[in-house]
């Protein structure tokens, strides 16, 4: 059968990377000789004329799709209209929002026809072969369905084992090209599950409180893969990539001994970091670590299992600091016992431990033991409008701080970033001289603007070409003519941008069909 993957549009705000879940599912099911196309709608305008030109096209016997709760909506209008335009085809859906929603789901949106629940690579393969041959879906570990018009969910899969038996994301059938163009990191993962138990984290519910490791060469081997590819930073987004201080030794020992020069960056708890590991990660080339601190509060840190104390937080950033390693401290607004003195409390604490950091708002989402004990912990939910569940804004409050409270703060955190955004561009506009770092940052944020205009407004998609014969000047200066008119840079700023997109491999020239044309690379 042939797969088609659907990728759901995502804000650019919230800084999104080629979608890992479905590369990797894509690869397991390569592997298993079921063809499979990804259709990736975060870099990749959707309307329904594009269903219907894939639909043309490929042809695919089953849409898949995968959403978080922000955008599970959108995964859901996504997915309906491919079974408007196909009733035949066999939906499905994945990811966590719906593992722990696969009821409501279900009942509530009738053209979803399967679920396949948490790790998703032999689930679907079984899937994929039932209905192949026709055969009952009963014995199917891992999926909700419907039958004769009831919900039914057959028993949990048991996670994989060995997850060594995975192969690599397939990545080459992501548009890692608009990624790289638009600055954006690509990830990759060393292990799966996470021993710990936060409250408001679907983590360990989704992947296991066993930790599941790659091996080290099988890392670093990808890692040495990724760092080829033209990306300025990979980013290790394990749960807890530093669950075993040795292993991630051994990871950076291997990276130093091949040489491998590349930036990184990870996920890492206060209380599994020593001097020893972050001066080897830092050798190793890791940028820096991010540590979900959550509260300046020690009772909040308590009640929501954390298991950190703010003094391992504070010899966690002081660590940090002795060694040069850059530390990114997240805060989480509205949590259990949230108040007036304990959000003053977290402002201050995170200003003076660590100058880099940021907040999000608590959001209950389903699956966490908050949303799902939120009376015993006092929360109250506002709304099971999912297409609000950013974190960014409050879904939830504490008898102690209304979510208009909580907005206020988080709104006016924001402001001041904008504030301080606004008067470097300030200088800038009146020439007045500016920081390597101001200059950096505005040259990315121009950089940025540019491609996502490009990459929106399917520029390089709708451009003619030449008739063939066209040398290499005589394309980019007919491209640039054609960019400058469709998006507002002038052509001094198109030449720079786009050349800066051809030499790092966004972009590339090709001949076809009688025509020198513009292509994605």
């Amino acid at each position: 059968m042939k797969v088609l993957l659907i990728n759901p549009a995502y804000p650019f705000e919230e800084w999104p990377t080629p979608p890992f879940g479905l590369m990797s599912l894509a690869g397991y099911l390569k592997g298993k000789g079921i063809e499979v196309r990804i259709e990736d709608y975060i870099v990749t305008p959707y309307n329904r004329e594009r269903i219907q030109r894939v639909l043309n096209e490929y042809a695919p016997d089953m849409v898949g799709a995968t959403g978080v709760t922000m955008n599970i909506n959108t995964s859901l209008r996504v997915l309906n209209n491919y079974k408007k335009e196909n009733p035949d085809i066999i939906t499905v859906m994945g990811g966590p929002h719906v593992t722990f929603d696969a009821d409501n789901i279900l009942k509530k949106n009738g053209y979803v026809d399967f679920i396949v629940r948490r790790e998703g690579e032999l689930t679907s393969v079984e899937l994929l072969e039932s209905l192949s041959s026709n055969s009952s879906f009963n014995s199917i570990a891992g999926i909700s369905y419907r039958k004769n018009g009831k919900v039914l969910h057959n028993e949990d899969r048991p996670l994989i084992e060995d997850i060594n038996i995975l192969p690599y994301p397939a990545r080459d059938l992501a548009p890692l090209s608009k990624y790289r163009a638009l600055e954006f990191p690509i990830n990759m993962v060393t292990s799966r599950g996470c021993p710990y138990e936060c409250i408001f984290c679907v983590g360990r519910k989704m992947m296991g409180r066993k930790v599941r490791y790659f091996d080290v060469d099988r890392v670093v081997d990808e890692f040495e893969m990724l760092s080829t590819m033209g990306f300025k930073q990979i980013n290790i987004v394990d749960d807890l990539f530093t669950s075993n201080k040795n292993r991630c030794i051994a990871i950076c020992d291997e990276i130093i001994k091949r040489g491998i020069s590349h930036p990184w960056t990870a996920f890492a708890r206060v209380n599994t970091v020593s001097k020893r590991l972050l001066e080897k990660m830092k050798e190793a080339g890791c940028l820096m670590l991010c540590f979900g601190i959550e509260s300046g509060n020690q009772e909040i840190l308590n009640t929501i299992k954390k298991k950190t104390t703010i003094e391992e937080i504070q010899k966690a950033m002081n660590l940090c600091i002795e060694v040069g390693m850059g530390a990114m401290g997240s805060y989480i607004l509205g949590l259990p016992g949230e108040s007036h003195e304990t959000v003053k409390k977290t402002l201050e604490f995170a200003a003076g431990l660590n100058p880099v950091y940021g907040f999000h708002i608590l959001a209950p989402f389903p699956g966490t033991e908050i949303r799902d004990r939120n009376k015993e912990y006092e929360i109250r939910i506002l709304t099971d409008d999912w297409d609000k569940y950013d974190a960014n804004q409050a879904v939830s409050e504490t008898p102690y701080m209304s979510h208009e409270e909580i907005d206020r703060i988080v709104n006016e955190f924001n402001s001041d970033i904008e504030q301080h955004i606004s008067n470097i561009e300030k200088k800038k506009d009146q020439n007045n001289s500016l920081s390597k770092e101001d200059m950096d940052f505005i040259e990315g944020r121009e950089s940025f603007r540019f491609s996502k205009d490009l990459i929106l407004m399917e520029v390089v998609e709708r451009y003619p070409g030449l008739n063939n014969g066209a040398d290499t000047d005589e394309i980019m200066d007919d491209f640039i003519l054609f960019v400058e008119k469709n998006i507002n840079f002038t052509r001094e700023e198109v030449r720079h941008r786009l050349t800066k997109l051809f030499s790092r491999n966004c972009l590339k020239i090709e001949g076809t069909e009688g025509k020198t044309e513009i292509r994605w690379a």
